[in-house]
């Protein structure tokens, strides 16, 4: 994608003069200046970066973080390669897809942050996993500064409670099993499915971890297997099996809904019981609307299919991207330190979402956020199967989960693999 791109002479202070400043004489000066951020996030999340942002400018008061917003429907990746294409030259860049980061890191966009960690003492923040989570052909690129569960439901307790069921249902049967039930409450959509651009394929990349683990997605992700393998057909076929079960209401309902929307239909709206969606949710659900964890609602991880994956947890995770482009990349490494030292990573965590950071006062999550930590910690843990697709690819992989939530017979199954696995033919 960026095989042209123009880095221009801030390439060059990258491969030299840059990692060289950040050691000796450079780290007892004070950098000061402008970092420029370029950040696509809405909603609780950039209210939070306006937040982080506000308390290092007040930690240090000779530095000023400007952000450049990319706002696009959909992927924001088309946006941010527009703006880098266009002439925006940011110190800093908010990611949230691996396979981005190897696109950016190929084009020789990014800033190797070795040096960085070792000089920072990031190294003692961050382990080793989470470093590499944050790496491309095995160089350090940015940090994590949040984590989330995917692999798990936001439900209503109230709502099963008026539908007759007492607790969510631990294994498949019981889960689809309780769709009628949830209905006839009046409740329309049980499980809120927002289907209109990415969130769908929520439960598909879930039944695919619970149906073939790790490696299968893994796999499945470097086009090492086929689409039409039989572990991804098996996935897709029980996806189909639940919208069949009455899951979502009709197909159009799904298609009009967006990720927020969702979120709505479980929390305020009296549409859905269920929904699931990344760990946005409970700071949208606590900060935003007041509600009770736990109490008003609550997560469980998706029902157990008993095919040996049940502990296995999907996950994503939100990094910042050093660029070897930008003017200021001491500056930009001390707003970076200060996301994963105690005052940064606290006050994430007190938004309501999880942090990698071991500066963390742990005592700072609620129950539920402790729970869903819980529920990473010490299991098979896998990266969001749609984040690390081709972006191509991942825009052919939701149309085509489209086209199945509108037909999901078992006999379009493999006509929907077979489209997937051409987009994927011509992406790799």
């Amino acid at each position: 994608m960026f095989s042209h791109f123009d880095g221009r002479p801030a390439r060059a202070l990258c491969s030299a003069a840059a990692l060289s400043l950040i050691s000796g004489a450079a780290l007892a000066e004070t950098p000061g200046g402008t970092v420029t951020l370029m950040n696509w996030l809405g909603g609780q999340e950039a209210e939070l970066f306006d937040d982080l942002i506000a308390g290092f400018e007040a930690a240090h008061p000779g530095i000023e973080i400007e952000t450049v917003e990319v706002t696009t429907s959909g992927d924001q990746r088309g946006g941010i390669r527009a703006a880098l294409m266009g002439g925006q030259q940011p110190d800093l860049i908010v990611n949230t897809w691996p396979s981005f980061r190897d696109e950016l890191a190929r084009a020789g966009i990014l800033r190797d942050l070795s040096g960085s960690y070792a000089a920072h003492g990031w190294d003692g923040l961050v382990s080793e996993s989470w470093k590499a989570a944050s790496s491309s052909g095995g160089t350090v690129y940015g940090l994590p500064y949040t984590y989330g569960f995917r692999s798990g439901i936001w439900y209503a307790p109230a709502r099963l409670e008026a539908a007759g069921i007492a607790g969510f249902p631990a294994d498949w049967e019981s889960f689809l099993a309780s769709f009628p039930a949830i209905e006839a409450a009046g409740y329309p959509q049980p499980l809120a499915l927002p289907a209109k651009i990415w969130a769908h394929a929520e439960p598909f990349e879930s039944l695919l971890l619970r149906t073939g683990g790790g490696e299968t997605v893994s796999k499945l992700a470097a086009h090492e297997i086929p689409w039409t393998a039989g572990p991804v057909a098996a996935a897709l076929s029980k996806y189909g099996e639940m919208l069949r079960a009455g899951c979502c209401g009709a197909a159009s309902t799904s298609l009009a809904t967006e990720w927020n929307d969702a979120i709505d239909a479980v929390t305020v709206n009296d549409r859905s019981a269920y929904v699931q969606e990344g760990m946005w949710t409970n700071a949208i659900a606590s900060n935003q609307y007041d509600l009770i964890p736990g109490k008003d609602y609550a997560l469980a991880p998706f029902p157990a299919l008993d095919a040996g994956h049940d502990s296995a947890a999907m996950v994503d995770a939100k990094e910042i991207l050093a660029t070897s482009v930008g003017p200021n990349p001491e500056a930009a490494d001390l707003f970076l330190d200060y996301l994963v030292q105690a005052p940064g990573a606290n006050m994430i965590a007190q938004a309501g979402f999880t942090v990698p950071s071991s500066a963390v006062d742990t005592s700072l999550y609620s129950p539920l956020l402790a729970g869903a930590a819980e529920m990473v910690s010490g299991h098979e843990v896998q990266f969001v199967l749609g984040d690390m697709l081709p972006g191509g690819l991942a825009d052919e992989y939701r149309v085509s989960l489209q086209r199945f939530i509108s037909d999901p017979s078992e006999e379009n199954v493999m006509p929907v693999l077979e489209a997937i696995e051409a987009a994927a033919g011509r992406a790799y």
